[in-house]
């Protein structure tokens, strides 16, 4: 029969007495438990046998069989509240000493190493004091000393009572636990909680990704904090329902420090889990930037967020791209216009180009938007060189597939893009219409007010038959554009609009619409939407409007009019197609304005403009009121003195019929 060396006896004891210490006067005896069952199976050890319970009076004895197979058996006891003095000893079938605790503690440890498996008894004594306590035994872990690596204050340290004045240590592995002994003292950000908590410690030394799983028997929360355990404010990530409803995950990529893992309950519920603990490490930026792919034009190339980890982050969109990322390496040979559009249906994409790949200073663009919805794209001029293009995510949970393409133009443009010149200019149509071009390929035929100089254009062609509001205004864009209005293609000094949106109305006649780039990156495709409508019978009705006046209630109908305005919250603009009728207000000072409209048969819509007519600069719409389920509308605002109009519309088209306007104002109290 063997015995366990002393040095190995002496690594449990001690560890055993850290955690008797570690554990206020009152603390119950399963917190203790649970946390030298999670340090020893982190040492490797399992445990055997069932767990035993006893109460003794000063003096008094008991005794448990214990079965012991031909290995390495640790034998752990400790006592509750009153227990001052807990003595142990392992006996062999015959009453021979197998093994003895000498300590004067209230709790013991035996570690035994016999060759002949069988039942054997231990014998417990209180020597001092009374009350409970509990046994347990586990099999493996060192036999002869102890394994590499400062098991003892490893150990130690793990056998924690779960607050934050002694945690629990956490290594990756997977462990039992209960929150029903724990304290409530700490709340996590992600949902509200009175229950009791366990909590963990666990130290990284290299950045690491750890992912956390908690199966538990309530409804579970789990939160992490970093190097205070009791400030909130350090708070990390905090997960409530995820996989499943009562579960909790967390996956994140966590800097060296000291980290503080809360296992919580929803509401007040509580009970026992199983916490699953996997540390992977992160391989350093410069070992992905060593190994970075190389992105050829023409090509589209594939890739998968999943399993990659966040190594760099963006300083200029993206919400800093917190996903997963990739690097590329993109070499050009010459001053060229490049275009790169990443694409993705899983997760918001965020694309930037670095010049060197591990400085994140070197950033020269950075794209979390594009032409259609899923897209980042960088579309600019770059210099000869070697440039790295991250392909990364918005959120830190982008999980899914993406795409990458570059293409490559010369740097002058080329002949043969639609709308190049102010000879092969595309036509625009007379009535509501959208655009769609790209400038990628353009040549710097014109220079507009408001772009920038040697940057891309194309050109629209439009014919007016008579007087008309036109209204451009973009809407999907590559890179970065404007606008601008002209009656002579080539002549800028003819050019009276120049912006992202164009509002004017103009005279009979040819106009040609300007498509250039703004003085950043001012390359790409673009589409904007066109609106022209003839303004003859708006001007008609707002050459001498009804005045109202404060009190009067105005009645007349829509029905049999025309359509002359268009408000706000009438619909869509292509679905306006209701008479209507304007009437005229004076303000004499500052001070409330109502108006409210009643119709008859049909749903009226109330608009109180600055200006009637439309496209005399700026937007004149200063209140608009619908409620399509009922026959009234009304407006309740505070004005300056001034003129304005209010409109009487249909909603959507063909709405008409009889109304009574109601108009009331009352100056606002004057101020000392």
């Amino acid at each position: 029969m063997r015995r366990a060396s002393l040095h190995v006896l002496c690594l449990f004891a001690v560890a055993l007495a850290i955690a008797a210490c570690a554990t206020t006067r009152g603390a119950e005896l399963e917190p203790r438990y649970v946390a030298l069952h999670n340090a020893f199976a982190a040492m490797g050890l399992a445990q055997v046998g069932p767990l035993q319970r006893g109460s003794l009076a000063e003096g008094r004895e008991m005794r448990f069989p214990v079965e012991l197979t031909a290995d390495c058996t640790t034998i752990a006891l400790f006592g509750g509240q009153g227990v001052r003095d807990l003595d142990a000893t392992l006996l062999d079938a015959g009453g021979a000493v197998v093994a003895r605790d000498a300590t004067k503690d209230p709790q013991a440890v035996l570690r035994a190493c016999v060759d002949a498996p069988g039942t054997y008894t231990l014998h417990v004594k209180m020597a001092s004091g009374a009350g409970e306590f509990m046994t347990a035994s586990w099999t493996g872990g060192p036999s002869a000393g102890p394994r590499t690596g400062g098991a003892s204050s490893a150990l130690a340290t793990l056998s924690g009572t779960g607050t934050c004045d002694s945690p629990i240590a956490l290594s990756p592995g997977s462990f039992t636990g209960s929150t029903s002994r724990g304290e409530s003292e700490h709340e996590g950000s992600c949902s509200s909680s009175t229950s009791r908590e366990v909590v963990y410690r666990f130290e990284l030394t290299a950045r690491k990704r750890v992912t956390i799983d908690v199966n538990p028997h309530f409804d579970s929360v789990i939160y992490l904090r970093k190097d205070d355990c009791t400030d909130p404010d350090t708070e990390i990530a905090c997960n409530d329902d995820a996989p499943h409803e009562h579960d909790s995950h967390l996956d994140e990529e966590l800097e060296p420090g000291v980290y503080f893992l809360f296992v919580d309950g929803y509401s007040s519920e509580s009970g026992t889990f199983k916490l699953n603990v996997v540390m992977n490490d992160v391989p350093t930026l410069e070992e992905v930037c060593q190994s970075a792919r190389v992105l050829s034009t023409g090509l589209v190339t594939s890739g998968s967020t999943r399993g990659l980890y966040d190594h760099v982050r963006s300083s200029g969109c993206g919400d800093t791209a917190k996903g997963p990322d990739t690097p590329y390496r993109f070499d050009l040979a010459r001053r060229s216009r490049v275009r790169i559009v990443e694409r993705s249906s899983d997760f918001s994409t965020v694309l930037y180009v670095r010049r060197r790949c591990t400085d994140a200073k070197s950033e020269i663009a950075c794209a979390d938007a594009g032409f259609h919805d899923g897209e980042a794209t960088f579309a600019g001029m770059l210099e000869p060189g070697s440039y790295t293009v991250v392909a990364d995510a918005t959120d830190r949970e982008a999980d899914g597939s993406y795409s990458l393409f570059a293409e490559v133009g010369p740097e002058n443009g080329q002949a043969g893009t639609p709308g190049d010149t102010c000879a092969d200019a595309s036509p625009l149509g007379n009535l509501d219409a959208s655009a769609a071009g790209d400038t990628f390929l353009a040549r710097d035929d014109l220079s507009v007010r408001c772009g920038g100089t040697g940057t891309p254009d194309v050109v629209y062609r439009l014919e007016v038959a008579k007087r008309s509001r036109i209204v451009a205004q973009l809407d999907h864009q590559e890179g970065s554009h404007v606008l601008a209005l002209r009656k002579s293609c080539a002549d800028v000094s003819t050019e009276f609009a120049c912006s992202a949106s164009i509002d004017r109305t103009v005279e009979p006649g040819v106009y040609y619409l300007i498509v250039d780039g703004d003085p950043t990156f001012g390359l790409g495709r673009f589409s904007f939407a066109f609106r022209m409508r003839e303004v003859a019978g708006q001007e008609n009705a707002c050459r001498a409007p009804k005045l109202l006046a404060n009190g009067q209630t105005a009645k007349g109908t829509t029905a049999g009019g025309s359509d002359k305005f268009v408000a706000s919250c009438a619909g869509s603009y292509d679905g306006q197609a209701s008479p209507d009728a304007v009437y005229r207000i004076v303000v004499p000072s500052r001070g409330r304005v109502r108006l409210n409209v009643t119709g008859t048969g049909f749903s009226p819509v109330l608009a109180l403009r600055r200006s009637c007519l439309d496209g005399t600069g700026g937007a004149p719409e200063v209140a608009c009121n619908a409620d399509a389920s009922s026959n009234r509308a009304h407006i309740d605002t505070t004005l300056d003195a001034g003129t304005y109009f209010a409109v009487i519309d249909g909603q959507g088209r063909g709405n008409q019929g009889a109304y009574a306007l109601e108009y009331v104002f009352s100056a606002a109290p004057k101020t000392r």
